[in-house]
């Protein structure tokens, strides 16, 4: 108790001070004081600002891939979306990534599974179909299917022309809490080939087609951001379809813009349909078909569809906020 009072009535001089400071950093100890307003910000901030990849550039770099890259050298023919905010690091937004892979006709993406949640949407993969743990998901446009962790997966493209999908994933979330594990499958497997050429009807839960998605939007309200909304769920629960990875499909109405809305999680953003306006921040991007854009966390965002209605395909780590109970959002 003594000690304690002679420390409260030792302030010391500035000098004396950061010796203390110094002496604390030797110890491996920081003093709080030294750094609260560094650590503990009065609210999130971004490091990424908006970004957009237009399909158009993107489209050559596809077609060069599937020309110059053979499909049995290497795990994935996916072109991943970075922003070079993250200094390198391959990430689209916050803690997820978005890419689109590509197929040529007869191509066989190998089979592997690993921690993080991926998902697939059809863009322009008529043909394609993906096997997740022995279920046959043909993608049709529009269709999303699930490859939930550590579910085996592989993709083959059964066309007879190029096909892409547009990928998204949390791997950086993943990365960040360093608890991914990876495994390889055998790329001549023929169990698992076989087992996706079964005629039998996709898994509900790994399978959600782009008609019956068309049609839930057409009878959803807008919602208080004046969009109609309709989040991707377990059939049988009503529980969001993926623990980590939260998946909406979103109607923008002719000529409706939306209310600025902001979100402690982040969004990828791809343009399923028609084409429209962002205000995200101090970014004011026009979009089209098959364009992704991104809505980092905590920043305000607004959106117009242009000459008719407009979908998205959102992707966020919403879900990860709500369980950890750090979701919150503010419209104005």
């Amino acid at each position: 108790m003594m000690a304690n009072a002679a420390i409260a009535r030792s302030p010391g001089g500035a000098g004396e001070r950061t010796s203390f400071v110094d002496d604390l950093a030797a110890a491996n100890l920081h003093p709080l004081w030294d750094r609260f307003r560094a650590i503990t910000p009065v609210a999130p901030r971004a490091v990424d600002p908006p970004m957009i990849w237009r399909w158009q550039d993107i489209a050559p770099y596809a077609a060069r891939a599937a020309r110059d890259v053979p499909i049995d050298h290497i795990e994935r023919r996916a072109l991943i979306l970075v922003n070079p905010a993250f200094k390198g690091e391959t990430v689209t937004t916050g803690n997820l990534i978005g890419a689109f892979t590509v197929l040529e006709p007869g191509d066989r993406a190998r089979p592997h599974r690993h921690t993080f949640a991926a998902i697939r949407f059809a863009t322009q993969a008529e043909g394609a179909v993906t096997i997740v743990n022995g279920h046959r998901c043909e993608m049709k446009s529009g269709d999303l299917v699930l490859t939930p962790p550590m579910c085996w997966h592989g993709h083959i493209n059964e066309g007879e022309r190029c096909t892409v999908w547009f990928d998204a994933a949390n791997l950086p979330l993943i990365r960040t809490m360093d608890a991914n594990f990876f495994d390889p499958g055998d790329p001549d497997d023929t169990d698992f080939w076989r087992a996706g050429s079964a005629p039998a009807a996709p898994a509900p839960h790994y399978h959600y087609a782009g008609a019956d998605t068309r049609r839930a939007l057409a009878g959803a309200a807008p919602g208080p951001d004046r969009a109609r909304s309709v989040r991707y769920v377990v059939p049988a629960t009503g529980e969001p379809a993926m623990h980590a990875l939260d998946l909406h499909a979103v109607r923008l109405d002719k000529s409706v813009e939306t209310r600025r809305k902001r979100s402690t999680f982040n969004c990828v953003c791809l343009v399923v349909s028609g084409a429209g306006r962002s205000v995200i921040g101090d970014h004011t991007f026009e979009w089209q078909q098959h364009d992704v854009f991104t809505v980092p966390h905590w920043t305000f965002a607004s959106h117009e569809a242009i000459g008719g209605d407009a979908d998205l395909f959102v992707v966020s780590d919403r879900v990860v906020y709500e369980q950890l109970g750090l979701l919150r959002e503010e419209i104005q």
